[in-house]
């Protein structure tokens, strides 16, 4: 993976960064508040590997599970289907408007 893609997917994820050295090796530092976490990658390190390896580093094997309140109650939305993930990624952005039979 990309540097730059790297961090931009830490950015997305709400992790923290910043470059630093660890054990004489030069790379970045990457945490997760909410988990108590934080790791270090080195270059060669991320670009070697995918993002769902390194994001288990991060991690640390902590359990993190994705929910969202929806009419009124809790729901976790790993069992979710492909159509129901997408309507929540039209909420979070804010994409309401119902289109209009006769505009099509």
């Amino acid at each position: 993976m990309e540097i730059a893609k790297f961090v931009g997917i830490c950015e997305e994820h709400g992790y923290d960064w910043c470059e630093g050295e660890y054990a004489g090796k030069t790379g970045y530092f990457v945490g997760c508040e909410v988990l108590e976490t934080v790791a270090h990658f080195t270059p060669e390190a991320i670009e070697k590997n995918e993002w769902p390896l390194l994001e288990k580093e991060i991690t640390q094997g902590k359990n993190i599970r994705h929910i969202t309140r929806v009419v009124g109650y809790y729901s976790r939305i790993e069992n979710w289907n492909k159509s129901k993930k997408g309507e929540l990624d039209d909420r979070h952005l804010g994409q309401y408007k119902v289109e209009s039979l006769a505009a099509k």
